[in-house]
């Protein structure tokens, strides 16, 4: 019962996802679309208002969009390229790229699929949509990609986030030995920055490596104005910290903090976490825990933890909540995170060794001495298969010395533990606050702080963990 002109409307604005006023005047050359969308809505016709502050959105309900668009391809096939075309320029004058390039590559148009990839990809990784930058790749002939450098370091960023070794090194490679010079579409200084950034960001080739590419990257982008400014301060933050240099590494990652904008939550995240771990090297263990828990915060927060390098967030909120003695939460976040990044077996190996450093750590303390070896067994055999690993040889000696001098301790206690007070202390092992071991055991909560007063003193220890680690070692847990 519709007139024809509201038929061609519906059958040209089927290609769209999503509708409003002046798309469709784009996309189907109406006049006063709004008016017909809201009519259409009353109507009851298969249209559906979207929930936006504006009330301007609108789509087809999906069963009669197929129905469009199949009439529409099936009477027109040659126009409905024409449409996305329309729907992809007016998406990009909007500032709605992902709807850019999906219409583009529905119009089968590769320079422009191509072109708006290449200005939009970057955003898109640094907010962890590194799956969607690929999947808008691989709708591009393999041919095409391998002439376009910008395309070609998207590849290489993609395959180094999913620690995919030989097509990094390709895509790598490719990036080298292109041509092209002068500034990226999406306003990466040059080929030769790229590179760099990638390299120092990751640091496959080793910590040292990595540091220089960071300094390299510096030198080529500069400007704090960059889009990559806060990504190159955390490569040269943390190369630093990797190789131990830790008092330094703490400026150019605050710096990277203050940087960073809006939408880019993977890199905050990644800053954070790399910041936390300065912090507990330096000693400043609240601070620690505090930074690697807005870094886990962030993670929930976007759905970041399909991305790998959101690992860095548990395993720095383990670290930090193992040194203040919660070994059960510590546990907890190093072992997830480890799962996760063993789905991944080539990516950088970093920050693995520091979660099963952690991790060695944690579970000796606990008393578990022979998963603290296998631990540090594969800890070892992935330091073995890298050289330059930076302050990570020491590291692994240290924990290896410990776990193989770690005895029962000979000394007399300060005084005989009481039952109750053996009764608080296996309490200390598990993650209990002070208020639930008191209701755990029926008493106030200042007789269970008497109490781990007393079993401090008698054990010669001053924190939770310390008295874990000499209950452990005297045999009393």
């Amino acid at each position: 019962g519709l007139a024809e002109e509201d038929r061609e409307f519906l059958l040209r604005t089927s290609v769209l996802r999503s509708m409003t006023g002046p798309l469709c005047d784009a996309v189907a050359g109406r006049g006063d679309p709004m008016k017909l969308l809201r009519d259409l809505a009353r109507s009851n016709l298969f249209v559906v208002p979207l929930l936006d502050e504006q009330g301007e959105w609108y789509r087809y309900h999906h069963l009669f969009s197929d129905l469009l668009l199949n009439e529409l391809r099936s009477s027109r096939p040659a126009l409905v390229p024409v449409l996305h075309g329309r729907a992809s320029s007016w998406c990009e004058d909007a500032g709605f790229f992902e709807g850019a390039i999906r219409h583009a590559i529905a119009a089968a148009d590769h320079e422009r699929t191509g072109l708006l990839i290449a200005r939009h990809w970057y955003r898109y990784l640094l907010a962890g949509r590194a799956a969607t930058v690929e999947q808008w790749l691989d709708a591009l002939p393999q041919d095409f990609v391998h002439t376009d450098a910008a395309l070609i370091l998207a590849r290489a960023w993609i395959a180094a986030t999913y620690g995919r070794q030989e097509e990094r090194a390709r895509y790598l490679a490719l990036a080298e030995g292109t041509s092209f010079k002068g500034r990226l579409p999406d306003g990466t200084a040059s080929v030769e920055s790229g590179v760099a950034i990638i390299r120092s960001v990751f640091a496959y080739g080793g910590v040292q490596s990595g540091l220089e590419a960071a300094h390299r990257a510096s030198t080529l982008e500069p400007e704090r104005t960059s889009p990559r400014a806060a990504l190159i301060r955390f490569g040269l933050g943390a190369g630093l910290y990797l190789s131990g240099d830790t008092s330094r590494a703490r400026k150019p990652l605050e710096e990277a903090l203050e940087l960073l904008r809006v939408g880019q939550p993977l890199v905050r995240t990644m800053v954070l976490s790399t910041l936390s771990s300065v912090a507990l090297g330096e000693g400043h263990l609240e601070e620690a825990e505090k930074l690697a828990r807005e870094a886990c915060a962030l993670v929930g927060r976007f759905g970041l933890k399909r991305i790998p390098q959101a690992t860095l967030a548990p395993i720095a909120l383990g670290r930090a909540l193992a040194e203040r003695g919660e070994l059960g939460e510590a546990q907890t976040e190093l072992e997830s995170a480890l799962t996760a990044r063993r789905k991944y077996p080539d990516l950088s190996p970093w920050p693995t060794l520091l979660g099963l450093l952690g991790l060695a750590s944690v579970r000796l303390a606990r008393g578990d001495r022979a998963e603290s070896r296998a631990v540090l067994a594969e800890a070892r055999s992935i330091l073995e298969a890298s050289p330059d690993a930076g302050m990570f040889p020491e590291l692994l000696e240290r924990q290896e010395k410990k776990l193989r001098t770690r005895k029962p301790r000979k000394g007399q206690l300060d005084g005989e533990l009481t039952g109750r007070e053996l009764e608080v202390l296996g309490l200390l092992v598990g993650e209990l606050s002070t208020r639930q071991m008191a209701q755990s055991l029926y008493v106030a909560p200042s007789t269970v702080r008497t109490q781990v007063k007393s079993i401090y003193r008698k054990l010669g220890v001053s924190s939770r963990k310390d008295a874990v680690e000499e209950a452990h070692a005297r045999g009393l847990t």
